[in-house]
């Protein structure tokens, strides 16, 4: 009886510890899972959402900038065209003859039309020219592309006392530039050339993506009662509306914006948050660790992803396109961060600078196709004859600017040497033609006076034209 007695109790005992031990475990998991899923809510999900979204936004201003970066150059690249149809040398040679009366004005325009023409279709998004002298309208240039769109609104633009102008309609944005014609320093003439850059601005368009130039009014309009969320001298990063906007001051009163909707920007972080709302839910305390690393390493993966185009995207627009040399934008940042750090105590880089000898000759010559493959093919031979820390930027045209750390004023005369002896060896194959050409070079160090890396640059600037007056394909240190 007394043994049955004990049986039971120990038999009651036990299923009072088990109901016991299950609530226990029941109450200690719900404990568990709740704190976890608020520590994971508090301590990763929170934190990580705004990483997220803080390098999407910062992403999108990247992005933004290599835009704004690529139209700059596009302006630019027009500008340059513009230069040089302004600097051929048979044009000009005839307006010379007409101001010193050897020929007439209508002699003047049939001399010069046909080569004007030949001239102005090479360039790029160019839609219209006028070439003037003494007011006179002596050659005239329209693209197919000028009466299909009914450019004549391009008639009514004018410039006033500036050099160039956007000019924006409800459908295509212009850029007109003033090109002076020059003959030892005198203005002889003027081009007025007329951009077409909208199709530019539309392949800098996604499907999520949108820029747009914008006057001022409409800017100040757009981004009234917005929320900042960077400000510089030259842009503003701001929210409105559900939209994300970057905007970048270019001329004029001009604005380039770029805008994404929110909803497409932090895609990735309302992805994310759908995927944990349904992992909590439905995956158990014992499964937070493995949640935990698979959300880690899903945004890290993201966010390396991104990186990578970044960092390729940057290169793309540091780069020249034409040399595969630097940009001069990257080279004055480059100089820049250089001068900062001779100023606080580091040796000063050797700073080379050369150009094409008589380049302008070769493109008479042989043409500006012709001329492209020579400054590519100078470019390639320096290239091989430098260290591969050495950094060579593409300055304008034919110029070029060498940034050598660590190269003292012996070992840079030997440099020097070794690259005038290895371009005057090139043998450029021009087609039916075969061009040699030499370089000049001037170099120079930063000195303890200096105000900024232009003053050593204007000093190889000097130097190398003082090689060219000592008969070219030399070099010269000031």
């Amino acid at each position: 009886m007394e043994a049955s007695i004990k049986d039971r109790f120990r038999r009651k005992k036990h299923s009072f510890s088990v109901k016991e031990f299950s609530r226990r475990v029941i109450i200690t998991l719900s404990v568990l899972i709740t704190v976890s899923a608020a520590a994971i809510f508090l301590l990763i999900y929170l934190p990580l959402n705004t990483e997220l979204k803080k390098s999407l936004t910062d992403n999108f201003r990247q992005l933004s900038y290599i835009r704004y970066a690529s139209l700059q150059n596009m302006i630019e690249r027009s500008l340059e065209g513009a230069r040089s149809l302004s600097s051929r040398t048979v044009i000009r040679d005839a307006i010379l003859d007409y101001k010193a009366g050897k020929i007439d004005l209508n002699t003047l325009r049939g001399i010069t039309q046909s080569k004007y023409e030949d001239g102005a279709a090479a360039l790029e998004y160019l839609l219209k020219a006028e070439r003037f002298v003494d007011d006179y309208a002596i050659a005239i240039y329209t693209s197919g592309l000028y009466e299909e769109l009914s450019c004549t609104v391009l008639d009514e633009i004018k410039l006033l006392d500036r050099s160039s102008v956007l000019y924006l309609t409800a459908d295509y944005e212009y850029y007109v530039t003033r090109s002076p014609i020059l003959s030892k320093g005198h203005e002889i003439g003027q081009d007025m050339l007329y951009f077409n850059l909208s199709g530019q601005i539309h392949s800098l368009c996604t499907e999520t993506i949108n820029s747009e130039l914008l006057y001022k009014d409409k800017f100040d309009e757009l981004s009234l009662d917005a929320l900042v969320l960077q400000k510089s001298d030259s842009s503003l990063l701001f929210y409105k509306a559900g939209i994300y906007y970057n905007a970048f001051y270019l001329q004029d009163d001009v604005h380039f914006v770029i805008s994404q909707n929110a909803d497409s920007l932090l895609e990735p972080v309302y992805r994310l948050s759908r995927q944990i709302l349904f992992a909590g839910l439905a995956i158990l305390f014992l499964f937070a660790a493995g949640v935990y690393l698979f959300i880690i390493r899903h945004a890290r993966d993201e966010m390396e992803d991104n990186y990578t185009f970044l960092t390729y995207a940057m290169s793309e627009a540091n780069t020249d396109p034409l040399t595969k040399t630097g940009t001069r934008r990257f080279g004055e940042e480059l100089l820049s961060l250089s001068f900062e750090r001779f100023k606080s105590g580091e040796r000063s880089p050797g700073i080379l600078l050369f150009d094409i000898d008589s380049f302008k000759s070769i493109n008479d010559l042989y043409g500006h196709s012709a001329g492209d493959l020579v400054i590519r093919s100078v470019a390639e031979s320096v290239q091989k004859n430098i260290r591969a820390g050495d950094v060579l930027l593409r300055w304008g045209g034919d110029e070029f600017v060498g940034v050598f750390n660590g190269l003292n004023e012996e070992d840079s005369v030997s440099l020097s040497k070794k690259l005038l002896h290895a371009v005057s060896n090139l043998d450029i194959d021009a087609g039916a033609n075969k061009i040699r050409a030499t370089i000049s070079i001037g170099m120079s160090y930063f000195l303890p006076g200096d105000h900024g890396f232009m003053d050593a640059v204007n000093r190889a600037d000097n130097a190398m034209y003082k090689s060219k007056s000592e008969g070219k394909n030399r070099i010269h240190r000031l």
